[in-house]
């Protein structure tokens, strides 16, 4: 055992021997219904293909129960800089701190704020699965209350209410890529329409070699576009600018106005 984590005096986890303890650590981080599910599940992919080691602690956190405001500090004993690729990053945590992060390369992947709040709504309403309980009820409790509120909630209200909170991740994020010096930014549109470019660009700035066919592989893996949007699922439409559909133009504008640097920063507008 190299480290773990204990909440309320139990181990709730374990980092497990590296099984590539030569490799640079790497970071993959970007913001919630913005890609950062199919990052995550492309990245496990590929550290499964590489024989790499994927840690994936925020997700582990969220299955177990534990809310954001609960995790404990010590999760920074897990972050070591040689032998792991860690993901599942859906902000740039403030909880505990990552002493190895300028050490690692660092990839963060974003979205439109405007289409990620859009998305936050119905997957909130209808389709995001619920946390588990194993450790503490208290972050199902706490979504169980949030699915009711958006349920109740007109799409503009939440739109206008919710997207502070986009902005501020991505505010955060260019803090942190302006002072990494082994960084990627990427949007969110090039996982989703070029994977095998993105996966491609991944690999070689992160110096990842794959047998050859691999990532066509992992790209026509992932390669999920639905024909029809579908409230009812976690990948509901993934095109761009859906926002312009969903919300009223006096919404759209009241956003650009109040987040326009963010929005500028970002070449959204």
């Amino acid at each position: 055992m190299t480290a773990s984590i204990a909440y309320k005096g139990k181990t709730i986890y374990e980092l497990p021997e590296s099984r590539s303890p030569d490799i640079s650590s790497v970071f993959f981080m970007s913001v919630h219904k913005s890609g950062s599910t199919l990052m995550n599940n492309l990245i496990r992919a590929a550290c499964g293909m590489l024989d790499y080691e994927f840690v994936d602690i925020q997700s582990h956190f969220f299955n177990t129960g534990i809310s954001d405001a609960d995790i404990p500090a010590e999760t920074s004993e897990i972050f070591k800089p040689k032998g792991y690729v860690y993901s599942g990053f859906r902000y740039f945590p403030n909880q505990y701190e990552i002493p190895c992060l300028n050490d690692c390369p660092l990839i963060v992947l974003v979205r439109d704020p405007r289409d990620a709040v859009v998305s936050q709504y119905f997957s909130l309403s209808q389709s995001h699965p619920m946390p588990g309980k194993d450790a503490d009820d208290k972050l199902f409790k706490h979504m169980e209350e949030q699915r009711k509120a958006t349920l109740g909630s007109d799409i503009n209200e939440f739109a206008l209410r919710e997207v502070g909170s986009f902005v501020k991740k991505l505010e955060t994020y260019s803090e942190v890529l302006k002072a990494h010096p082994k960084a990627r930014l990427f949007q969110y549109e090039e996982i989703i329409y070029m994977k095998k470019k993105w996966i491609m660009s991944m690999l070689n700035f992160l110096e990842w070699k794959m047998q050859p066919g691999q990532p066509m592989n992992l790209a026509n893996r992932f390669n999920v576009v639905p024909k029809a949007e579908d409230t009812s699922k976690h990948i509901r439409q993934v095109h761009p600018q859906n926002y312009m559909t969903k919300l009223s133009p006096e919404t759209i504008a009241e956003i650009n106005k109040t987040y326009s640097s963010t929005l500028l920063r970002y070449n959204y507008i």
